[in-house]
């Protein structure tokens, strides 16, 4: 299918060069005279490690993770820029890769011919480039600029210049490194349009951020690296959750050390236990259900124990269709409600008065964190629930709605309630 990407058991060896290592080049022998020492001991780098993951045709993917963790080299593996020591990486369609923005224009001629030799370069043809001039120099807004020597430009006008050419390919398969922050915070806001017309469009994303807010809003799924090896994958709210709390537990100089995280199930549960949820309930009409029809009242509860007293915590819920995409997510803190003291087992309950979702299966991830991140108990997929309608409404929001017409004659169904 044209877009997937897909990688299995993939492997990245560097390797470096030991100040041993460079006496034994012809040049570096001859200098220090000791051309006749034994072979050095091979000094490699791991910089991607086992790393596997399937990106639907479509899909959207974000890869976070700290410095050197291996981010930008899985995705110069993805664009074909390296090859993996071990594994396999398999790409359908036309790629292309927002990762050196401008790495290939030429100081000497002017940003108009180097806008038609990468547009070649990135697969367009003459015509085509043409055909898409004046949009591309629109969009990068550096005026008359255009017809100046690159090297005239500034690292903004560069970077913008490239932004702009490598969108306007319609790849199959777009790959992004931290280059939403290109220009000013209305080219920014920009480039982000674009690329969210392009998802619509159907163009699969993997996006390299430490924008984590960037990265659950845009991404459907996220991958957290960790020295080269996957720590987490999920849905890119879950995953970030889990990032922020091993960043926020993380010891800093000067403070005494947070409980360490305890990983009850890898990629479904983690926390350091000072809270820790003990069931979750999903109630309608006054009972616990596990189907429930859409436009009905419903009911989630999270019991909770208190393992040593907080004063600082948030409660939080985010739904989830199966396939991992996002539905919707709230919490205590968003909601404007204050933390004092959690000091004894009880409770939370989030109400809805109308259930106002279309008929499919829906998972509930539920948490309690402190408001840095730092979960206490962070739980993927606690509970799941059906909802049902007598019409298969796509997409996920179903609303109370009715018809109204002046002119057609028709014989109205009476599909219920949540349609009337």
């Amino acid at each position: 299918m044209t877009g997937r990407v897909r990688l299995s058991g993939v492997r990245k060896v560097f390797r470096r060069a030991s100040r041993l290592g460079r006496l034994h080049t012809l040049k570096g022998a001859l200098f220090h005279r000791q051309l006749g020492r034994g072979p050095a001991a091979p000094d490699e780098f791991v910089a991607v490690d086992g790393v596997d993951l399937d990106v639907r045709a479509g899909g959207s993917v974000a890869v976070i993770g700290p410095n050197g963790s291996g981010k930008s080299t899985l995705l110069k593996l993805i664009s074909g820029i390296l090859q993996p020591s071990a594994g396999t990486v398999e790409v359908d369609g036309r790629v292309t890769a927002l990762i050196e923005l401008g790495a290939g224009f030429h100081p000497e001629i002017t940003g108009r011919e180097n806008v038609v030799i990468n547009g070649m370069l990135l697969g367009l043809s003459r015509e085509e480039i043409g055909c898409q001039m004046d949009e591309i120099l629109d969009f990068a807004g550096i005026g008359d600029f255009i017809d100046q020597p690159v090297k005239t430009y500034s690292s903004g006008m560069h970077l913008r210049l490239g932004f702009a050419v490598a969108v306007a390919v319609q790849p199959d398969v777009l790959l992004i490194d931290e280059i939403l922050a290109v220009g000013d915070a209305a080219f920014s806001r920009k480039c982000l349009d674009r690329l969210a017309r392009m998802q619509r469009q159907g163009v699969t994303m993997v996006l390299v951020s430490h924008d984590l807010d960037l990265v659950r809003a845009f991404a459907d799924r996220a991958l957290y690296l960790r020295g080269g090896r996957v720590v987490a994958v999920g849905p890119s709210d879950a995953v970030v959750a889990r990032y922020r709390n091993d960043v926020a537990g993380a010891l800093v100089p000067g403070e005494s050390p947070r409980p360490a995280v305890r990983v009850v199930e890898d990629g479904r549960r983690w926390g350091n236990g000072e809270v820790e949820i003990l069931a979750v309930e999903v109630a309608s009409g006054g009972a616990p259900r596990r189907v429930v029809p859409s436009g009905a009242e419903c009911t989630v509860t999270v019991r909770y124990r208190v393992q040593r007293p907080v004063a600082d915590f948030v409660f939080g819920i985010a739904w989830h269709a199966v396939d991992g995409t996002l539905v919707g997510g709230h919490n205590t803190a968003l909601d404007g409600i204050r933390p004092l003291r959690l000091a004894r087992d009880g409770e939370v309950r989030c109400v809805y008065a109308s259930l106002q979702l279309a008929p499919a299966d829906y998972l509930l991830d539920v948490a309690v964190h402190a408001e840095d991140g730092l979960a206490y108990d962070y739980w993927c997929q606690a509970a799941s629930v059906r909802v049902t309608a007598s019409a298969a409404y796509p997409g996920v929001w179903a609303p109370p709605h009715r018809w109204e017409a002046a002119g057609p004659e028709w014989l109205a169904r009476g599909l219920g309630a949540a349609q009337e």
